[in-house]
């Protein structure tokens, strides 16, 4: 209970505090929206300046400048404007691991952030090729590279089929056979192999499994994958959960 007082006292507290916070009308921006246009990725971080006036009566001062996106915000030279002058918001956006079109909203706090004013960024990101580790952080050896150890198919119920998709790489010059050895056999598990991977390949495979009515315990399976017909030690393990072990074994309620 005492947790439950403690998130209702921080919702009020947040909410009390947008309440307190209004439009600011002393500060207006030269430009709300600015547009960068296509982003190379592989270039980093770009940044813009925001150029805005105090049209009121007092001095201003910016005193915080937040973002959802990982925009890094800052205040060029001394961040209190004083009537009838200007200042600056500088802007920064990193496109690291990014793709695609983005539009992303700026706060400016103002006057002990009581106030706030808002800017735009948009613009679209070209991805660069990551390196193979990046999106790829398991190495079977000779090349091979996967996104997952072990697959999870979470529960199953009798007769149910499921699908997980693999994600792999050919991280060498040259073509790659790839297929796979179940431990055990296992027939339940389907999936299709590319069976030749181009030099440098990255691509996905689909594995599904059906529960057999007949299984009353959790499936655990281990492939070895062969590459060039070379069995690799280390295992991709596909994990499925037995629905019927979990819910039939549950205490009934009284």
């Amino acid at each position: 209970m005492k947790k439950y007082s403690a998130i209702i006292i921080v919702l009020v507290s947040f909410i009390n505090v947008l309440h307190t916070q209004t439009l600011s009308t002393a500060i207006t921006f030269e430009e709300r929206v600015h547009e960068f246009g296509t982003i190379l990725e592989k270039n980093g971080k770009v940044s813009h300046a925001f150029v805005f006036h105090n049209n009121g009566k007092a001095p201003v001062t910016i005193n915080d400048i937040r973002s959802d996106c990982g925009c890094i915000g800052k205040v060029i030279a001394n961040p209190t404007v004083k009537p009838g002058g200007k200042g600056t918001v500088i802007i920064t956006f990193n496109p690291q691991y990014k793709s695609g079109f983005f539009s992303k909203e700026i706060m400016i706090y103002s006057n002990d952030g009581k106030e706030f004013n808002h800017v735009w960024v948009e613009g679209t990101v070209t991805p660069m090729e990551h390196p193979v580790e990046d999106d790829y952080p398991y190495n079977f050896g000779n090349g091979l590279y996967l996104r997952l150890k072990v697959m999870a198919f979470g529960y199953e119920k009798p007769g149910e089929t499921k699908q997980v998709e693999l994600h792999y790489a050919n991280n060498t010059n040259k073509p790659m056979k790839l297929s796979f050895l179940a431990e055990g056999g296992k027939n339940e598990l389907k999936y299709n192999t590319p069976d030749q991977l181009k030099p440098k390949e990255r691509g996905v495979m689909v594995f599904s499994f059906t529960m057999p009515p007949s299984f009353t315990e959790d499936v655990m399976i281990h492939l070895h994958p062969l590459v060039n017909g070379k069995k690799i030690k280390e295992t991709l393990d596909a994990k499925i959960l037995n629905w019927n072990k979990k819910f039939n074994n549950s205490p009934k309620p009284k």
